[in-house]
């Protein structure tokens, strides 16, 4: 099994064994276990009642501590962690296990069978605000004394969601020694043009042990907090909570721009913004970004000049101005020039400190206006909402 998956226990309280089945009260004149769940009588005339069962009952269970014996079906999956869920901001895998187990009439285990559940999702495998989860359970141990067992699945969610039918349409797979069964959960949100949903899974199991009293869990888990918005871009669209937001830029494609925020994150002593520690706040008003843009370029008492040496000369600022952070007057940057020479970039400090709140580059008009686009495409392809923090990470 994974490890420390939260498990779910299954029991069947049975006579010691040895001891003759007829020698026992009837389970309706027992007090119903404690601290099994829930539990109800074994069917009357059932396999497991002629070798003396008693009940079947169903808990959550908590942590199961047991390393993992089977191939996940995706890379998150297999995290070494113990969490429950596993993700990145696109991406998540949830993990559960059911244990199923036989008692004797002292509350002694005499067997068990262990399946795992793993539930991964790629938010951005399908169009829209709506995602599937491609489950997998599969059998990590089972005793020979207990001839399979059924597990069913399904699943709801919080928020403006929609969950779709439950895995198998609601059946029970049959699971026997070393057997793995596939299926898949789906959802869908409803969020509204222009906002914003919280969202949350939630799963629900049953199961049984073949041959005993099929038993309605009455405990549930948790799935990944997702994020689904109808605020960027031109589509609805969903992250996994929890993870910064990020925009990549390649130096190969957007050259002295790109060279000109590395340079201000490696370099500004107190200021060095986009990094995880101190990532830029999206601001999504227009006239906001234009006024910043105009405070650091074309405002006094220094205004931008061209540099006669850069071919198409053009002021690029950074913290940008779509951020809060952005719009120190010109000023009071510090203004640079990189240059790319054999292949090999610098950078010049023309003015200003390495101190400074900003910087204010130098750089070609056409890596300058790629550079603001591909940070345009990153705010809807990572879902970058207003008043969203995200890093700014600068590639080859």
């Amino acid at each position: 099994m994974l490890a420390a998956l939260v498990s779910l226990a299954l029991a069947g309280a049975l006579l010691t064994l040895g001891a003759s089945s007829a020698a026992a009260a009837p389970a309706e004149s027992r007090v119903t276990p404690r601290g099994h769940g829930t539990c109800a009588v074994t069917a009357p005339g059932s396999r497991l009642q002629r070798q003396g069962a008693a009940w079947t009952c169903l808990k959550v269970a908590g942590p199961d501590p047991a390393p993992a014996r089977a191939a996940a079906p995706a890379d998150l999956c297999a995290d070494p962690s113990g969490n429950r869920v596993v993700s990145t901001r696109h991406a998540y895998c949830t993990r559960e296990s059911v244990r199923y187990a036989l008692l004797d009439d002292k509350g002694q285990e005499i067997g068990h069978a262990l399946v795992a559940i793993v539930a991964p999702a790629d938010l951005k495998a399908v169009a829209g605000a709506q995602w599937r989860e491609d489950i997998s359970v599969f059998v990590a141990d089972m005793t020979p004394n207990i001839p399979g067992v059924t597990l069913a699945l399904s699943s709801t969610c919080s928020g403006q969601c929609i969950a779709g039918a439950p895995a198998w349409g609601g059946a029970p797979v049959v699971l026997r020694a070393n057997e793995k069964k596939e299926g898949t959960l789906t959802y869908s949100s409803t969020v509204a043009n222009g906002a914003i949903s919280f969202i949350q899974p939630t799963y629900q199991v049953q199961g049984e042990i073949l041959g005993a009293t099929p038993i309605h869990v009455s405990g549930s888990w948790y799935g990944p907090e997702v994020r689904c918005d109808a605020a960027v871009g031109n589509g609805p669209g969903c992250i996994v909570m929890g993870h910064l937001a990020n925009v990549t830029l390649r130096k190969s494609l957007y050259g002295a721009a790109a060279v000109a925020y590395e340079w201000a994150q490696k370099n500004l002593t107190a200021n060095n913004f986009g990094t995880a520690d101190k990532p830029l706040l999206r601001d999504a008003n227009k006239t906001n970004a234009e006024n910043r843009r105009k405070q650091s370029c074309t405002m006094g008492p220094l205004p931008f000049r061209p540099d006669p040496t850069v071919i198409n000369d053009s002021c690029d600022e950074f913290p940008f101005a779509s951020s809060t952070q952005g719009g120190t007057n010109g000023s009071l940057c510090a203004e640079i020039i990189p240059r790319q020479v054999n292949g090999v970039w610098s950078v010049k400090l023309v003015r200003g400190t390495l101190g400074a709140p900003c910087i204010r580059a130098h750089v070609p008009l056409n890596e300058n206006t790629g550079a603001g686009g591909e940070l345009g495409r990153a705010v809807v392809s990572d879902r970058i909402i207003d008043h969203e923090w995200y890093q700014v990470i600068i590639v080859p």
